[in-house]
């Protein structure tokens, strides 16, 4: 019997089962995450080699519908550990995720969270089909979002959506995927000669780089915001210090509006 066990939780059956519970679904970037692992063991003794937490999302690709996995952090919660047949272990974890955790917002049609961001917890389990067990988060802006959203809108924009793509090549980080913000202009010079502002916010701890692509409303315009822009370089690029943006929003502002001038100029 012992035997006939060891081969079914081989292929899973009979083999350790996780379930991970969330102290909230809500976080805001840049905050710890608490929760507890429930582990139970299965039908037979089995060595666990390691438990990990994977923060998850799905990003998209130009051009194209298709969506693809990208891990934003792994966290690994402990050394190899031998699970009785039949028993209950509960592991805390804590862990602070990144302050570029993708933002989640609910689309109105689906009620589900664009884009989506989940927790992926595994179980690397010897000779066995390993556990896993899945729980979606919802992800509020940092400070620091907000306020760069906010300066953004201030000089004639309005945000229209966000969504997490392939890096481009011109947007300098080593992540595979990075959130897309648009903003549609909405009154003033820019409502008369931009169709759409496309940014990434790339927070650090200290200070935040930002980028922007913007797209004209003709091909001439076009033409001559490459010119201006020099696309041997980044489109536009702009960096505050944290410390400023949470507390001289409007300098933000000026100084946005600023580059888009010199460009529109």
């Amino acid at each position: 019997m012992s035997m006939f066990n060891k081969v079914i939780a081989s292929f899973g059956l009979g083999s350790a089962r996780v379930d991970t519970k969330l102290k909230s679904s809500y976080i805001q970037q840049g905050e710890s995450f608490e929760g507890i692992i429930e582990i139970k063991g299965g039908s037979t003794n089995q060595r666990v080699e390691s438990i990990y937490l994977k923060l998850m999302t799905l990003y998209g690709h130009e051009g194209s519908d298709r969506l693809s996995p990208g891990i934003v952090m792994t966290h690994k919660l402990n050394e190899p550990l031998p699970i009785s047949e039949g028993q209950k272990l509960n592991i805390p974890f804590s862990f602070q995720v990144p302050l570029d955790t993708p933002i989640t917002m609910v689309d109105p049609e689906t009620q589900k969270n664009v884009p989506k961001v989940w927790i992926e917890t595994g179980i690397d389990i010897r000779n066995a089909i390993d556990p896993r067990d899945r729980d979606e988060i919802s992800v509020d802006p940092s400070p620091v979002h907000v306020n760069l959203i906010d300066a953004i809108k201030v000089i004639g924009f309005k945000f229209r959506q966000m969504e997490s793509q392939k890096t481009p090549a011109w947007v300098k980080i080593k992540k595979t995927f990075v959130q897309q913000y648009e903003f549609t202009p909405v009154h003033g010079r820019y409502s008369r000669k931009l169709d759409e502002l496309e940014v990434y916010i790339l927070q650090g701890e200290t200070e935040t780089t930002v980028y922007f692509e913007i797209e004209g409303r003709s091909r001439g315009a076009i033409g001559a915001f490459k010119e201006k822009l020099n696309l041997d370089e980044p489109r536009g690029i702009l960096t505050f210090t944290n410390t400023e943006i949470i507390e001289n929003r409007s300098r933000v502002s000026d100084a946005f509006e600023e580059k888009l001038n010199e460009v529109l100029s």
